[in-house]
């Protein structure tokens, strides 16, 4: 059968699992992390994506791009706040999408995203040697029609097949294998870098339902380092009144301080820092307690179970009566959300799979079923919003409410209110207001060729249908005349068709060039770690090398500076791999001297 993964498409991290014959496992390629921070860097016209980006969120704040995820279906003015704190140029564009500007480049959040899933299709499939087409991402539970369509749109870049686009809380709940209950009650936390979700989940004989949603995709572990970012501010400046924050290094510098404090501080008490800011010419430093962290973050802690407490209200439910709760995202290692989450359910939740894979590896279970693989389980999601459309007065008449099971399709009548009307604006909206400028537009389309009629003789039946990825198809067809219309929902917010077609055009067209470009950096940044290691052990090669040897050695690292200014990637590995050959005894020794330091100083 054709392999179908599972990925997380993380606000962090992204990863990718599949089902192998030991069981469900997360991959990447032999001997590397399977988790692939969701960050990339631009640079000579060219992507750089996970670790080697991460790298240059320092020294190149302003061509890196993290937190994607948080971008996806969004305007400028619902990121007001998010584009404050972000390093690189978030512009607003047309159908109010938004786009990041790096130099004279723009980019949608969905090429950027599909980057980020490209890499890890590729790690994918060098660890498991086979091509993949085909997958199951997850989302937020809490994703509107917009963001879904997004996502969507970003795999399809990317060269992927979504089969099925899964909620990350239910997700989490098939990785603990919670569907093989025979009934009860399953609450999963989803705490993520930049989301949160609580989700609900019915379990009966075979039947697995999410009954009820509820979260926030704009709270996460990104606004645990805010507040970090903050007392740090707070403590610098009454030291050093006279440093701004303006500078973009400034900035990074004191976000990477902060992650790095949030996650010590989740197995120690206490933690000291060290604040390089060489730029502003000082280096403080300072101690944060754990107390002193939760009694910051404990305002967005709150925000999660009041999120808790409406999920539960919509179920008609009591934290009491959960069987299981389940912690999910890399943000519920903070020992406070964990003391938090225990007290609000009254018992302690599951964490025996790494919170960071457990998303994943539900999805790869997924994938898996649906490639044709035996686990007899019935998956039903749910819609998180409301979806209907504008009628008279700019009222939001709701076809299918909040919390019904997917699939799911409905259809009402509606008539016209002028007389001898001949069309009719059908505009789809999702929220729970009463009122469309208090919802959400995802997108509109016109019903022509209606006979004209007196008002209110006309019969238009609307009709909505979501699919199993919650994504919506709206139809419009009057009654009396047959006459009718449809749309797939492409949002406000969401790319085009024939945008996606022509990105995927450009990609192809440019595929060789691009992989070469990709290459050329990435070893041209393997040359630069194997110079500062040969000008380290230096002394070593005079003292072991003889004068040949060493010259050889000088004349081949001439010879990778000559081939990183060319254009050939694969030239290029065939001099580094030379070079990798004359460094062999040089590094045979330098590794033997430090054991040896080691031995003596233990012998004292």
């Amino acid at each position: 059968m054709e392999r179908i993964i599972g990925i997380d498409l993380g606000t962090t991290n992204s990863l990718a699992a599949t089902v192998i014959e030991d069981g469900p496992e997360v991959v990447a390629p032999s001997g590397e992390n399977p988790i692939t921070p969701s960050v990339l860097t631009r640079s000579s016209g060219n992507w750089i994506v996970g670790e080697a980006a991460v790298a240059q969120r320092l020294t190149a704040p302003e061509q890196t791009v993290y937190s994607v995820k948080r971008l996806m279906g969004r305007d400028v003015e619902e990121l007001a706040e998010e584009i404050k704190e972000l390093p690189y140029a978030v512009i607003p564009a047309q159908r109010k999408l938004v786009k990041v500007r790096i130099g004279t480049e723009e980019f949608t959040p969905q090429e950027l995203s599909a980057e980020i899933l490209r890499e890890v299709k590729r790690r994918a499939e060098t660890a498991l040697d086979e091509t993949v087409s085909k997958a199951v991402i997850t989302v937020p539970a809490y994703f509107d029609d917009a963001q879904r369509q997004a996502t969507r749109a970003a795999a399809k870049l990317a060269g992927l097949e979504v089969v099925r686009i899964l909620n990350e809380p239910t997700a989490a709940a098939i990785a603990y294998g919670l569907d093989e209950r025979k009934d009860g009650y399953v609450a999963v936390y989803d705490l993520g870098g930049g989301t949160f979700d609580l989700s609900l989940l019915k379990l009966s004989g075979k039947l697995f339902k999410v009954i009820a949603t509820h979260g926030d995709t704009r709270l996460g572990g990104d606004d645990f380092d805010r507040e970090l970012m903050t007392l740090l501010r707070e403590r610098l400046l009454a030291e050093h009144p006279e440093v701004t924050f303006e500078r973009a290094e400034t900035q990074q510098r004191l976000r990477k301080t902060a992650e790095e404090i949030k996650i010590r501080l989740s197995g120690s008490p206490e933690t000291a820092y060290t604040l390089e800011l060489p730029e502003c010419g000082i280096m403080p430093q300072g101690l944060v307690t754990q107390a002193e962290f939760e009694e910051r973050i404990a305002p967005l802690i709150e925000r999660t179970l009041a999120s808790c407490r409406k999920a539960l209200g919509a179920a008609g439910l009591t934290a009491e009566q959960m069987d299981e709760v389940v912690l999910v995202g890399g943000s519920t290692v903070v020992p406070g959300v964990r003391k938090a989450v225990e007290r609000f359910f009254g018992r302690k939740p599951h964490v025996a799979i790494d919170p960071y894979k457990v998303v994943a590896i539900g999805a790869g279970i997924q994938g898996h079923l649906l490639a044709g693989g035996r686990r007899d389980f019935l998956l039903l999601d749910v819609i998180p919003l409301a979806l209907g459309i504008e009628t008279l007065g700019g009222t939001f008449s709701k076809l299918i409410t909040a919390n019904t099971t997917i699939p799911a399709e409905v259809a009402e009548m509606f008539t016209t209110n002028v007389d001898n009307q001949t069309a009719i604006d059908v505009n789809i909206y999702q929220g729970e207001r009463e009122l469309v400028e208090d919802c959400r537009n995802l997108g509109r389309f016109k019903l022509r060729g209606i006979p004209p009629m007196p008002a209110g003789l006309p019969l238009v039946e609307v009709a909505f249908r979501v699919d199993a990825n919650g994504l919506l198809i709206v139809s419009a067809k009057e009654q009396r005349s047959g006459t009718a219309a449809e749309i797939e929902v492409i949002p406000s917010h969401g790319l085009t068709q024939s945008e996606i077609d022509h990105i995927l055009e450009e990609s192809f067209d440019h595929a060789i060039s691009d992989f070469n470009a990709r290459q050329l950096i990435e070893f041209g940044q393997t040359a630069a770690r194997m110079f500062r290691g040969i000008e380290q052990c230096w002394t070593v090669a005079e003292a072991t090398l003889s004068t040949e040897e060493r010259q050889e050695l000088r004349t081949q690292m001439d010879v990778v500076r000559s081939s990183m200014q060319g254009g050939d990637a694969a030239a290029l590995k065939r001099q580094i791999d030379a070079l990798g050959e004359l460094t062999r005894p040089l590094a045979d020794t330098a590794m033997g001297r430090a054991v040896l330091e080691e031995l003596q100083i233990a012998a004292g």
